[in-house]
């Protein structure tokens, strides 16, 4: 017979030790829970900026505290200062764009983009698949309509939102700003113990750290680094184009250029059709040429710098990003492949170790 479980005083130890772990380190989860964002955030800037910090380290003689705060407060200034600029200009801007949208009667744009439709024989195109003209273009200019008022609404209230959440964000940037200093401090300390809580052998934690190292410095780069680029080049685009706020709508580009393969699209094309509903159409063509140049380098820039760092597959690299926006929010666009990176390091181990086991090496033939 198998052995059986038998109770004895060390076995009861053992249970009695894990379910006192367990649950210790679920009520410690429960108290730090709501800063895990904040957390998270810093990680990500340490390792982005922990080469800068290396050399405040050296520079002050291997002071920690010194360098700790000279890297916090680069992070900050590369952070804030931009962010100052765009906050300055915004309360300018932003104004005129709630004004615009609050103001803007879309019933009668969606009657001039239906007379546009028109112009090119719209009617006969529907007339030639059996389509009645008349009814179909009432019903598509009265979703026309809708969806135009509902993305007017969706922009008021993201507007508004954003300025219910400042103090959360403040408060969130304290945080974060907190958890740098002791991250920069003490992380290369805290990066082994955890380390060694792996269950793995070294050269496989070692492999896990690498892994998570390179992934997360690939991913931060090419996505700000993207965002940053065509940012930018819309800003300047709208300028040129004639586009009102072009501050804010190149802000919206930076943000919305995180989300992969969708981002700037969202707004350009809004734009280059504002520009042709105010008879600009040479400015609204060519808008719509930058516009597709600046969304190419988005298809093109990011998967290139993400995964010839990272070595992550296109596909699955583009599903975990949509994944990771969805069920996490924001902070998802950079966790998913993150999360990517250690699941294929995983996989690999469990193939190297697991699935080799037993096996006998086969041999070479002679030639």
């Amino acid at each position: 017979m198998a052995n059986q479980f038998k109770i004895t005083r060390q076995n009861v130890f053992v249970v009695a030790f894990f379910i006192l772990l367990a649950a210790l380190l679920s009520l410690l989860f429960s108290l730090l829970e709501p800063f895990l964002s904040s957390f998270v955030w810093a990680t990500i800037l340490v390792m982005v900026f922990y080469p800068l910090h290396s050399h405040f380290l050296h520079w002050t003689g291997r002071k920690t505290n010194l360098a700790a705060f000279l890297s916090t407060l680069v992070v900050l200034c590369f952070l804030l200062l931009p962010g100052f600029f765009v906050v300055i200009n915004l309360g300018k801007e932003l104004p005129k764009a709630y004004a615009f949208l609050s103001s803007t009667q879309w019933d009668e744009k969606s009657l001039w983009l239906m007379n546009k439709l028109k112009s090119f024989n719209f009617g006969t195109w529907l007339q030639t698949w059996g389509i009645d003209s008349t009814q179909s273009e009432e019903v598509l200019q009265k979703q026309i309509a809708t969806t135009l008022q509902n993305f007017s609404q969706l922009a008021l209230e993201k507007v508004t939102g954003a300025f219910k959440n400042l103090a959360a964000f403040v408060a969130q940037a304290i945080f974060v700003s907190f958890a740098l200093f002791f991250f920069f401090r003490d992380g290369s300390r805290l990066a082994v113990k955890a380390t060694e809580l792996l269950p793995l052998e070294g050269q496989h934690q070692d492999k896990v750290v690498r892994t998570f190292s390179v992934t997360v410095t690939a991913v931060v780069r090419a996505i700000f680094l993207t965002a940053f680029v065509e940012g930018i080049l819309a800003c300047l685009g709208f300028v040129v184009a004639g586009v009102p706020v072009p501050i804010l709508l190149g802000l919206l580009v930076f943000v919305a250029a995180f989300i992969p393969f969708v981002g700037a699209t969202a707004v350009w094309v809004p734009a280059a059709i504002w520009l042709f509903y105010q008879d600009h159409t040479l400015a609204a063509v060519g808008l719509a040429v930058w516009g597709g140049f600046i969304s190419a380098i988005d298809h093109v820039m990011r998967p290139w710098l993400i995964g010839s760092e990272a070595k992550l597959p296109i596909f699955w690299l583009f599903f975990t990003t949509i994944g990771g926006l969805k069920v996490y929010g924001f902070l998802g666009i950079f966790l998913g492949p993150i999360i990517l990176s250690l699941g294929m390091a995983f996989l690999a181990i469990y193939r190297e170790i697991y699935l080799n086991l037993g096996k006998p090496t086969p041999k070479r033939k002679k030639a």
